[in-house]
């Protein structure tokens, strides 16, 4: 955690606040207030509490002892270590995997950067354009799947969002049955 990210709290019993990291310790995070001072709801000195934050690739939550801190900070004191959550619907796994992507009169041999049963994302493909309807062939190494899908999103570097809008035959079984392999070997490591 950076200083001065924005977090949500929960505490236990409804009441919410966002605040903003004030400085973190080896056992506490100490939260200041955006709109001015914090202070625990009523005569309470201490609650439990869920602390949440955003990541690069999704969000990260941390339950907690929140306390009055010094100098009318609250003091969350971390209970575990943090869970990182993935916002997405489908789990996206990093994976270096060849990919023939076709786009009207264009042809691309690409590489996947991550995949998930819903999409990829390949680079380089800065010859695809947003909106761009694309089919593709994915290597899956013992299984080769074909679909249709749709650029989303892309950035001056040449990564290209493909989300999926058809799999062919047994292609979605296959890639789900590829990525939670994947996802194995990952948590494995």
């Amino acid at each position: 955690m950076d200083r001065d990210q924005p977090v949500d709290v929960v505490l236990d019993g409804g009441w919410r606040l966002t605040a903003r990291v004030a400085s973190v310790g080896l056992d506490y995070v100490d939260l200041d207030g955006v709109d001015g001072a914090l202070a625990l709801p009523g005569e309470l000195r201490w609650c439990s509490a869920l602390m949440s934050w955003r990541t690069r690739l999704g969000a990260a939550h941390r339950r907690g002892v929140l306390v009055d801190g010094p100098d009318g900070l609250l003091r969350l004191h971390p209970i575990g270590a943090a869970l990182k959550v993935q916002r997405r619907r489908f789990v996206r796994v990093p994976v270096d995997l060849s990919t023939a992507v076709i786009a009207a009169d264009r042809r691309l041999m690409t590489r996947t950067v991550d995949l998930s049963v819903g999409g990829m994302l390949i680079s380089p493909a800065d010859t695809l354009a947003i909106e761009d309807d694309v089919r593709f062939a994915l290597d899956l190494g013992d299984v080769t799947i074909s679909g249709s899908g749709t650029v989303v999103r892309g950035d001056s570097a040449g990564l290209r969002a493909v989300a999926f809008s058809d799999l062919q035959g047994r292609a979605e079984r296959a890639l789900s049955r590829f990525v939670a392999r994947r996802q194995r070997e990952l948590i494995a490591r």
